[in-house]
């Protein structure tokens, strides 16, 4: 009688066990819109950090750069020719991992990409992130257009930017130099795949670059440091960082 006792109790343990461990696994696990939540939070609040760029030109984007439904998150500031990326983060197996940048940085710089920050905001004249279809094998591509111009020069640079698995990598495809003739005497210089060539030969590759590529909707997604930390009273922004996230999901 015992023994049949202990193998129902056994038995019933067994049994149980399996519940209980999926839902623990399950209440352990969390989306990407908590992971980020609190990664910022501990970002901002983070008492070493460099705070001498905490005002409305410090961004934080969302964008879906690998296509699989969930945002990728970058941070970095965007003032003129001062276009340093700090953080650019991916979600992959419930973790959080940095970009693994493949590319070689061009100059001796504090951003992790050769991008800057402004090829990651919502595009505008000149600056943000694009997303495109080729004409003819229907592939989508996020071009960069990034803003350095400063007093002197209007410096603008394009990117193509390719992400997948955690290997990112930014190509620079044209760039113009163009300086203020009013205020110095430098002449433009414009380059296509990092080579100098003439003003024409830029603009026929220009063209026709983009003659072989469709404009689609994206969803790029911004907040700056002001909208989610309130420095006067060194307090989170009610609902800031909520709003931020949820505006991707939101979005179409």
């Amino acid at each position: 009688m015992k023994r049949t006792a202990w193998i129902i109790v056994t038995l019933l343990l067994l049994l149980g066990s399996i519940p209980i461990t999926a839902s623990a696994k399950a209440a352990t696990a969390k989306s990407w819109n908590t992971l980020y939540s609190e990664y910022i939070k501990k970002t901002l609040m983070d008492a070493t950090r460099d705070r001498s760029y905490d005002d409305n030109y410090n961004y934080f984007t969302l964008v879906d750069l690998n296509f699989d439904g969930t945002p990728e998150l970058i941070q970095g500031y965007s003032f003129r020719f001062i276009q340093p990326i700090n953080i650019a983060l991916t979600i992959q197996n419930g973790k959080i991992i940095p970009f693994n940048f493949q590319g070689k940085l061009k100059d001796i710089s504090e951003s992790i990409f050769n991008a800057g920050m402004s090829g990651f905001l919502p595009r505008d004249e000149n600056r943000g992130l694009h997303l495109y279809k080729n004409k003819k094998d229907g592939t989508l591509h996020y071009i960069s257009f990034v803003d350095r111009s400063g007093s002197y020069n209007s410096y603008l640079q394009v990117f193509e930017i390719n992400f997948q698995g955690t290997k990112f990598n930014d190509k620079e495809i044209f760039l113009a130099d163009i300086p203020d003739q009013e205020k110095t005497d430098d002449m433009p210089s414009f380059y296509v795949n990092q080579k100098e060539v003439n003003k024409s030969t830029y603009d026929k590759a220009y063209k026709q670059y983009f003659s072989n590529l469709t404009l689609v909707p994206s969803k790029v997604i911004t907040a700056n440091y002001i909208d989610l930390f309130n420095n006067e009273v060194n307090k989170f922004v009610p609902n800031g960082i909520a709003n931020f996230i949820n505006r991707f999901s939101s979005s179409k």
